[in-house]
């Protein structure tokens, strides 16, 4: 993410001389531009998408979504492509559905919080955007408050939430959180929290347990104060309450990455009726050796596991850094700033956001399947028609608008 702040500074001049009549014999209009109403084409493959959007984004929030690449608006040092259409109808829809109307019900009156902090444009791009030269990925940027861009439109895929959650709705809430927190800072005093451990330059190599050991939701959050903000907002409100408590889990110990780990300790860890090491660690050949990022634990003389005198594993905190109670510290700042700068209950959103992903008991309390995982409600069969989901009638919203062109 790029956070970009462009400033149009329009100088004028007055001309004065005999040739000219006052100003206050001017007849001014309202506005200088042309806001003369154009009607849309019927005739266009694309009038579907275009009306829903102009009634569901721009006459309410005067948001212009996007999809049709513009050159001028993207980054011309990238190779990017333009979202193919079926993927920019099902963004369109869930950005209502999961982003604006959920603002809408939470935040009160839409009017007066959306039209006034929304961002003015929406622009969707259908590949990833790269950077070369660290290796990593841009997920979304908001500049000045008044566009966002959301990349990898042609990967969308409403069947794999873990997936949209990461790279579109986290991204959606990501840059938002941006946008008020130019409109009302962040207390200053979140700056110091985890202020020596940012680290601008090489965050993207940072696995995400060593992270959140550090007190980081995200290696991304690492990078600087402000994406730290808005990342603990992001992944709180997109997170379900199983993944943030693995999240949270994971950030209870001290992790370290090593790369000096030799091949034969590798295959004598995984020998039948070896002694296991710390679990949760993962490994890739580097120079003939193994990369490992492991729980940080007692260990003898050749580096395997110390076990206590009933067998268990060790674990150790070495950094003095409780990772768990900093995110939840953090979490308490951004739950708080919300609440007092734009009077939104944090809990409620994602409340709100959950019950729109996930199907629901009848008390409310979010539906687990035979392994105990959460149920994709976007995909779910509907009661009143079992062929059909809720990602349907999302689509429908656009799809209604044919009518017209007939």
């Amino acid at each position: 993410m790029k956070l970009e702040l462009n400033i149009l500074l329009i100088a004028s001049a007055m001309i004065v001389g005999s040739g000219f009549v006052s100003c206050s014999d001017d007849d001014f209009t309202e506005t200088i531009f042309d806001t003369t109403e154009y009607p849309l084409d019927r005739s266009l493959y694309t009038f579907p998408l275009d009306t829903f959007a102009k009634k569901n984004f721009l006459e309410p929030y005067n948001l212009k979504y996007i999809y049709k690449m513009e050159d001028i608006g993207s980054d011309l040092q990238k190779n990017l492509v333009p979202a193919e259409y079926d993927k920019s109808v099902d963004l369109a829809v869930l950005a209502k559905y999961l982003w604006y109307d959920v603002y809408a019900k939470i935040a009160g009156e839409k009017e007066v919080f959306l039209k006034k902090f929304s961002p003015r444009i929406i622009h969707v791009i259908g590949s990833a955007s790269y950077n070369t030269s660290t290796g990593t990925e841009t997920l979304g940027t908001a500049e000045g408050g008044l566009k966002i861009t959301l990349y990898k439109a042609n990967r969308l895929d409403p069947s794999n939430l873990d997936f949209m959650n990461e790279y579109f709705f986290k991204t959606m809430h990501h840059e938002f959180a941006h946008i008020l927190d130019q409109t009302y800072l962040r207390p200053t005093s979140f700056n110091t929290i985890s202020g020596s451990l940012y680290n601008a330059t090489d965050w993207g190599s940072k696995p995400d347990s060593v992270a959140a050991a550090q007190g980081f939701v995200s290696p991304y959050a690492s990078m600087q104060a402000r994406e730290d903000w808005v990342e603990v907002m992001a992944n709180y409100i997109v997170k379900d309450s199983i993944t943030w408590e693995r999240l949270l889990n994971t950030a209870s110990f001290d992790w370290e990455d090593r790369e000096d780990i030799d091949e034969a300790w590798f295959d004598n860890l995984i020998k039948p009726g070896a002694d296991r090491d710390s679990i949760g660690y993962s490994y890739k050949t580097t120079g003939g050796k193994f990369k490992v990022y492991r729980k940080v634990i007692a260990r003898d003389a050749n580096g395997y596991a110390l076990l206590d005198s009933d067998g268990k594993i060790q674990f150790l905190e070495e950094d003095g850094i409780d990772g768990r109670a900093i995110i939840l510290q953090k979490l308490e700042m951004v739950r708080e700033w919300l609440k007092t700068g734009f009077n939104i209950d944090l809990e409620e959103m994602r409340k709100e956001v959950q019950k729109r992903q996930y199907v629901t008991n009848p008390d409310g309390s979010l539906m687990k399947d035979q392994y105990g995982d959460l149920i994709n409600r976007l995909t779910y069969p509907t009661v009143t028609d079992p062929s059909k989901s809720l990602m349907d009638s999302l689509r429908n919203e656009v799809y209604i608008y044919k009518e017209l062109q007939k």
